[in-house]
């Protein structure tokens, strides 16, 4: 028998949100495959009725999934789909920041070192402007935040790895209060700015010079320092 929607569950229910995601990575389902019925999902997920009705309204929320005919199907291309499931389960599954902050740490290395080897100079053009528009004096907080996000976005991009863009990205958007916090937290913001600037400077000139190491080395250091700032 169906237990009604305003029992109190236990079981925190983002949980139940990310079961119902990994049964739409496990079954490789892409856009407009069927989930499993209702039912067939609670008792393969091992919750209740109303557990699977809030999560796949969640994912409809988030435009993941969209009903017809009584059913829930997927309404997104692949890779479109993968960064909503990506971000979502980053923003509900309350990783510990340092977590975050040291695979951030990993993949940005990794990205560098691949925009060094692969990147084309039409690739590196608007990270340029991105460094250019950092290294102006008159460069906010907030201003400066977007263009670093950018630039380390672009950095994979460049890398022409398509999955690392795609967990950075997501990444950004977990960290992003911590970051913002991090950069208000500096002193002497001018000065942190311009050396900031000339620290993604350094990074894209290794990258440009085709330089893996180096352009690994610079990005971890550029990472350590701010954070080793932010921590301070």
């Amino acid at each position: 028998m169906d237990e009604p929607d305003n029992v109190h569950y236990l079981r925190p229910r983002h949980a139940v949100v990310n079961a119902v995601q990994d049964v739409i990575v496990t079954d490789r389902l892409g856009a407009g495959d069927h989930l499993p019925h209702e039912r067939d999902l609670a008792r393969r997920l091992d919750v209740t009725l109303a557990e699977v009705r809030h999560a796949l309204a969640v994912l409809t929320s988030m435009q993941v999934l969209h009903a017809a005919d009584g059913r829930h199907m997927l309404s997104e291309q692949k890779s479109a789909l993968v960064d909503r499931l990506v971000r979502l389960h980053m923003s509900l599954s309350g990783f510990d920041t340092n977590d975050l902050m040291s695979i951030r740490l990993e993949l940005e290395s990794t990205a560098a070192a691949r925009a060094a080897t692969g990147a084309d100079p039409d690739d590196l053009v608007p990270l340029h402007q991105i460094v250019e528009a950092m290294s102006r004096p008159d460069v906010d907080l907030r201003r400066f935040g977007e263009l670093d996000r950018r630039f380390h976005t672009g950095l994979a991009r460049a890398g022409h790895n398509d999955l690392a863009t795609l967990l950075l990205t997501s990444l950004g958007d977990a960290v992003q209060h911590e970051m913002h916090s991090g950069y208000g937290r500096m002193l002497r913001w001018p000065y942190t700015a311009a050396r900031l600037a000339d620290e993604h400077h350094d990074i894209l000139l290794a990258v440009e010079q085709g330089d893996p190491q180096r352009a690994s080395r610079e990005v971890t250091a550029h990472i350590g320092r701010f954070y080793d700032l932010r921590a301070g």
